[in-house]
């Protein structure tokens, strides 16, 4: 059952998609207001069916990617505005797909981290698809461990007890593990609902909310 309502959200998210212009430069007022509707129905579309698209990102740091060193980020679930003497940058992708921005260094570890709201205390799944290095704690506990695998692309999940209310996500990754998805969905697989409608960021970062979304057709 999860697996179809995934496949209808992405069918979704890709027809919306369809109506965004190719720039976010567009000469016309009327260009833009049409990509800001499409961005923000794709952004709605995403947050409901589980794709968390809100993030704070840091990095990188060390050299070498070693995910076993835990940094400040990771001590204090980054937490702070600043690390040393570089800002954590906050980024939205309207469809879920993280990716790094192209002025970031590419050599050492990073973090990211978002929040998901939870309607009901229960079980959840958390999905990550991603081909690099990747660790994911939620609420500062190691859920998912995934190993570096460039010609394979997949989707790792683990389910645990979630309680009513906001949960923090931080994600441990090395460059080659972006870009990727993660989620979070009942274990029924049932798409949340929200009565807000997001709002879309309007920072520097916001041509990445644009990119074309690749979550998989498979449990």
């Amino acid at each position: 059952m999860w697996f179809r309502r995934i496949r209808l959200a992405i069918l979704l998210l890709v027809a919306g998609a369809a109506f965004c212009p190719s720039s976010l430069n567009a000469q016309r007022a009327g260009a833009t207001q049409l990509s800001t509707s499409a961005e923000l129905d794709q952004l709605l579309a995403s947050k409901e069916s589980g794709l968390l698209t809100d993030w704070r990102v840091a990095g990188p740091f060390g050299k070498a990617g070693d995910l076993k060193h835990a940094w400040d980020p990771e001590r204090d679930q980054l937490r702070k505005k600043q690390y040393g003497d570089d800002r954590v940058l906050a980024l939205q992708f309207a469809n879920g797909r993280f990716e790094l921005p192209p002025r970031m260094h590419r050599i050492g570890v990073f973090y990211a981290s978002s929040e998901v709201w939870i309607p009901n205390g229960g079980e959840w799944r958390v999905y990550a698809e991603t081909a690099g290095s990747m660790v994911v704690f939620v609420d500062g506990k190691r859920l998912i461990q995934r190993a570096a695998d460039e010609d394979n692309l997949k989707t790792t999940s683990e389910v645990l007890h979630l309680e009513h209310g906001n949960h923090r996500i931080l994600v441990k990754f090395v460059a080659g593990a972006a870009p990727f998805h993660l989620a979070v969905m009942p274990q029924t697989g049932g798409l949340r609902k929200r009565n807000n409608k997001p709002n879309l960021h309007e920072t520097v970062e916001q041509q990445y909310t644009s990119a074309e979304l690749h979550w998989p057709n498979r449990p």
